[in-house]
């Protein structure tokens, strides 16, 4: 009897066991998976699958050390004088699109001799493109604000994970990023590109739109807005999701310039007006972002063939045409424009006179305004002429071509003492000028109606009173007040907080509250608020975490403080509070058991279902203990037994 219950005992331990192996496999399951690896030495059976854009051409070559750590790399060369970013690029198509639902790793290394790349100090770094989409942030790699430089004969790798694809990746795009023929090469070389899948595929998350809407939170107040792109019209969750939480919408990067324009005369308005269409039939209203911008537009507005800047006239007349076919196209179809973009770049000290604090020449050619170079280029300085005044033509070229649209100046650390007085001090000078310009049919209205404050802000350093001080010196400039571009990411400047902690989200979110109520209190003063992105991992600083949304479409604290910032500023109720005794609840139905919820692995930044794996894991082991306890009751009960036995 006693061995056949230790028989019974040993087969229930066996399962036990194989149950925990079972789990821990499960477990590793959701491992890393290397798709492709292509070093360019097998030329016949890969060279279909890459392809240069119209402004290089590509070579395969092999020699000795060519490549990096082997002998073979693809030569990218350039074949005219279009330096544009996009097109010259090389595309890597797969034969299959990779399926929707993955975080994919996309890993290349890029090389710039400097023989070839003569006279050029300073090279913009490498980047990657994901299915040729410019519009959106979250599918370039890095984010744009990372990429960095690109040294001269030494070997740089990209690499990086793609945002959770909500849709097939059909084809990935290696570059230089960078529009300016200053910055980009010449002559380079790409090498080693790996494809690593993260992860398994998942089923695509969707938006709890049971949430108390932000658009109705704040319809007293002011209109709520965000950012969306053409390619996510196509996404039915987004597009529901967009009306039922948001009533204005700006373009992240389909309006700007270099979207909209590549060369003079040429227009491309499709996907901006896919876009605005879409927002007018369904109430929501558009801000159009940007006209006037020293980056992301296109060289012929203000720079000669050469990359130098034009004359002072040229750009005056190739600005009017601009903005005429741009704010005259979408005329009646916005409500706002960002007229001139990120003009300030050069103060510390409070300024007396805003135009001394002006983006002029850099040595970094990119951070330069060829809008300020080319407009100092003939500028009469006996007639009190000077670069400056691309600024002022700007807003009157635009205020001609659409009058019913509200003009903003748009600007990031506008909270910065030094910023906030110059872009103060610009408003009210332009207004000023304006009134007696004999353009002026309306002479009750101002021409710079409102300052946006783009809202870039950081958890380590955000002043709440800064933002204050900031509203109400705008406000006395007589101007409505623009929060423009909201996100607050967790860390500082070139520190992100990459695995946050419970803290570091309360954090984010009492920051959040703590500006909201400060909003709430100057509604009759602020023109919109817009935040810059719709969740985590879509955001342009996807490192820092920075939206209301994490990237399981799962509201954050973030967004509960934002929907009731005193509530959840309120403080906790103390200990001797007398505590109420809640009414008790009904006992689910099987049908109500909650579904286990999905755990982030932050170190590959995709997420798994772990919980229930990791809980069955621990099932084994307790069951694994309790047999062993039986089993060891069992034998001292059999030792008892037997000398019992031996006794009588």
């Amino acid at each position: 009897m006693f061995k056949r219950i230790m028989s019974n005992l040993s087969l229930l331990l066996v399962v036990s066991l194989l149950f925990m192996i079972t789990s821990k496999t499960e477990l590793a399951s959701a491992e890393n998976t290397e798709l492709f690896a292509y070093s360019f030495d097998n030329q016949a059976e890969d060279e279909e699958l890459f392809t240069a854009a119209k402004s290089s051409e590509i070579e395969w070559v092999n020699a000795s050390g060519i490549g990096h750590n082997d002998d073979s790399s693809l030569k990218v060369s350039k074949i005219d004088n279009d330096y544009t970013s996009f097109n010259n690029a090389v595309r890597l198509t797969f034969k299959e699109p990779l399926p929707a639902g993955a975080v994919y790793n996309i890993s290349g290394w890029f090389y710039a001799p400097s023989e070839g790349n003569e006279g050029k100090d300073t090279l913009v770094g490498p980047a990657v493109l994901l299915n040729g989409n410019t519009a959106d942030n979250t599918f370039k790699l890095p984010s744009p604000d990372q990429v960095g430089t690109l040294p001269t004969d030494q070997w740089k790798e990209v690499n990086g994970n793609t945002p959770m694809m909500a849709e097939p990746l059909k084809f990935v795009d290696f570059r230089l990023y960078t529009n300016d023929r200053a910055t980009h090469a010449d002559l380079w070389y790409l090498d080693n590109i790996v494809i690593t899948q993260i992860g398994d595929v998942e089923a695509l998350p969707e938006w709890d739109l049971t949430l108390s809407s932000l658009k109705e939170t704040y319809k007293d107040y002011f209109p709520v807005g965000n950012i969306m792109e053409p390619n996510h019209l196509r996404d039915e969750g987004i597009t529901e999701m967009y009306k039922y939480h948001y009533n204005l919408v700006s373009a992240e990067n389909s309006m700007k310039p270099a979207s909209l324009s590549r060369g003079k005369g040429s227009y491309n308005f499709g996907g901006a007006d896919a876009l605005v269409d879409w927002a007018n039939e369904n109430g929501i209203g558009v801000h159009g972002h940007t006209l006037v911008w020293h980056s992301q537009s296109a060289d012929w507005v203000n720079k000669d063939e050469s990359g130098n800047p034009l004359t002072r006239e040229e750009a005056r007349a190739n600005m009017e045409e601009y903005i005429n076919n741009v704010a005259g196209h979408f005329k009646g179809r916005v409500v706002s424009w960002d007229v001139v973009n990120e003009a300030f770049d050069g103060g510390s000290s409070v300024p007396k006179d805003w135009k001394t604090v002006l983006r002029k020449k850099s040595s970094n050619p990119s951070q330069s305004s060829y809008w300020y170079m080319a407009y100092e280029n003939g500028a009469d300085a006996s007639k009190g002429e000077s670069g400056a005044d691309y600024i002022y033509d700007a807003f009157v070229f635009t205020r001609l071509a659409d009058p019913d649209a509200i003009l903003f100046y748009n600007d990031f650390n506008e909270n910065s003492p030094w910023k906030r007085e110059a872009m103060a001090l610009m408003a009210e000078d332009l207004n000023n000028q304006w009134k007696t310009d004999p353009r002026n049919t309306e002479p009750d209205r101002l021409l710079v109606e409102a300052l946006g404050m783009q809202a870039h802000y950081w958890t380590s350093n955000l002043s709440i009173s800064s933002i204050e001080d900031t509203i109400k010196r705008f406000v006395e400039a007589g101007v409505q007040v623009g929060i423009t571009e909201l996100d607050i990411p967790m860390g500082s400047y070139g520190s992100y907080t990459t695995e946050p902690s419970e803290e570091d989200y309360e954090k984010q979110a009492k920051l959040y509250a703590e500006l909201f109520q400060v909003y709430k209190k100057y509604a009759d003063n602020i023109n919109r608020v817009t935040f810059w992105g719709k969740l985590d991992s879509q955001s342009w600083r996807a490192e820092g975490h920075p939206l209301l949304f994490d990237r399981n479409f799962s509201a954050k604290p973030a967004y509960y403080a934002v929907v009731d910032p005193e509530g959840f500023l309120a403080p906790e109720p103390s200990e001797n509070e007398e505590s109420v005794t809640p009414e008790p609840t009904e006992e689910p139905s099987p049908t109500d058991v909650p579904v286990e919820e999905e755990v982030t692995l932050s170190s590959t930044n995709v997420s798994t279902d772990t919980e229930t794996v990791q809980s069955s894991g621990k099932l084994g082991i307790i069951i694994l203990i309790v047999f062993i306890v039986i089993i060891l009751a069992a034998y001292v009960a059999w030792s008892w037994l037997r000398k019992n036995k031996q006794k009588k």
